[in-house]
């Protein structure tokens, strides 16, 4: 999809104050990683490794993986784009609501689909697809969920992004199952948590076997000079780490409490930073015109997603002040 997605700020004519359509940490990126690209900016006179080899063996490290389970890509769209590829014309199920690239990437490669919602037990089909924790509702399947379905179908392969577990506390990874199971691919984005979009980069850890099967898939150079120079340092730093993890989920139980609290909006609770607000009356596409014209707020209609319709928005968390003037702009409405 390449249109319809949030952060489409490009589109507009006016300035946006606070961006809560992106589910990208509102901080933004390190500066010390600023500093660090601006001194490596003349690498781009160069090719990149074409197969990121030496960032695979960073990752593989900070997960304690062997790096012959690791593959880098131009973000984690990237990876669903190569694992469809790799299992083209397979039956894949797919959560619902969930990201688009999901759906997207299956139909491009001529899978056969079918959906199942996150109060299902996950489907024994050829390829499974889930987000953990889920965009765009927040849901997180637990660790013991994970690990039983891989057990209970070993021929069925579980492809679980965990694009956003960076801000969840306590979060157990299902990275630790890549060593038991041979049908587990964990797709991980460096670009929400450490507010790097615009680099685009992504990794994905799964079995030897199947690393070895999307490694005839991947194309040569996709990960960019900059990208690869920004993972090493994130990582070597353990900057995807440092994020309060606890105050993140207090600003989202806070700010999900008061938009339900208000006439005409309820909240689909949520254990993310994010989450979906359904309105009562009126469609989000009016909200977000009204929004960004009238208060410099950005939103995210969430529409487009299966399962949902035009009542919905989606938003994630930003600083108490930006909560702040969001209340505002919908109390105004």
């Amino acid at each position: 999809m390449i249109s319809g997605h949030g952060d489409d700020s490009f589109r507009l004519n006016k300035p946006v104050k606070a961006d809560f359509s992106s589910n990208v940490w509102y901080g933004g990126p390190s500066p010390e990683l600023l500093r660090h690209l601006q001194q490596n900016i003349y690498r781009i006179g160069n090719y990149p490794e074409p197969d990121a080899a030496n960032l695979c063996l960073k990752i593989a490290g900070y997960h304690r993986v062997k790096s012959s389970q690791v593959l880098a890509f131009n973000g984690s769209v990237d990876a669903f784009y190569t694992i469809a590829l790799a299992f083209r014309g397979k039956h894949s199920a797919i959560l619902s609501p969930a990201f688009s690239e999901y759906e997207d990437a299956c139909r491009m490669h001529q899978h056969r689909i079918s959906f199942f919602s996150s109060d299902e037990d996950l489907p024994a089909v050829d390829l499974c697809w889930v987000g953990n924790p889920n965009n765009p509702d927040g849901h997180i399947f637990s660790f013991s969920e994970i690990e039983a379905f891989l057990g209970k179908h070993p021929e069925n392969v579980l492809i679980v992004d965990e694009a956003y577990a960076g801000f969840i506390p306590e979060f157990r990874s299902a990275i630790e199952l890549t060593d038991r199971f041979e049908n587990l691919i964990v797709v991980r984005s460096l670009t929400k948590c450490c507010a790097i979009p615009g680099l685009r980069l992504g990794y994905a850890i799964t079995s030897e076997k199947i690393a070895a099967k999307l490694w005839k898939f991947q194309q040569p150079w996709s990960v960019n000079a900059l990208a690869q120079l920004a993972g090493k340092f994130l990582i070597e730093n353990d900057i995807p780490n440092q994020l309060d993890h606890l105050e993140i989920m207090r600003l989202s139980q806070c700010l999900q409490k008061s938009i339900d609290q208000l006439d005409g909006f309820r909240v689909v609770h949520s254990q993310a930073p994010f989450f979906l607000v359904e309105m009562q009356t009126g469609i989000a596409a009016k909200l977000k015109e009204f929004l960004i014209q009238q208060h410099g707020i950005l939103i995210r209609d969430a529409a487009n997603f299966r399962g949902l319709n035009e009542r919905f928005f989606r938003v994630c968390i930003r600083s108490e002040a930006d909560n702040a003037l969001l209340l505002k702009g919908l109390n105004a409405y």
